[in-house]
């Protein structure tokens, strides 16, 4: 067992720690705002399968990056290993951040903006009708 997998595994499960929180936080939005069932499945599938899916996927694209890199330039590419386990900690938090946001804009502002939440603003035509 090589010195960097150790902190690859740590690496990961901080990852899907950090997803299963995120993915928590949206499971209590969307039931706090009382969103349809399908509406929460949608949002909640969406930030499970980035935030997690992406922690489960970046070993692969640490793999395919450095295949990348040594093919532009074949010397030996190297770093500290806390540079590689920042980078690595770092995406996953990103991914997660990037799911949430996503999550948090879209479910109130953009085209996929639930029916519920479209019938409480004040420019709706039964309000101006009051």
């Amino acid at each position: 067992m090589s010195r960097q997998q150790p902190g690859m595994v740590v690496a990961l499960l901080i990852g899907l720690l950090v997803g299963l929180i995120a993915t928590g936080l949206v499971v209590a939005d969307t039931v706090r705002r009382g969103l349809p069932a399908r509406t929460q499945a949608g949002w909640i599938g969406f930030v499970a399968l980035v935030s997690i899916g992406g922690s489960l996927a970046a070993p692969l694209i640490d793999s395919v990056f450095y295949r990348l890199a040594l093919a532009v330039e074949p010397t030996a590419v190297t770093v500290t290993p806390l540079q590689m386990f920042a980078t690595r900690i770092g995406l996953r938090l990103t991914l997660s951040a990037v799911a949430v946001l996503a999550y948090g804009i879209g479910s109130r502002y953009g085209p996929f903006k639930s029916a519920a939440e479209r019938g409480r603003q004040p420019s709706s035509q039964q309000e101006k009708v009051n």
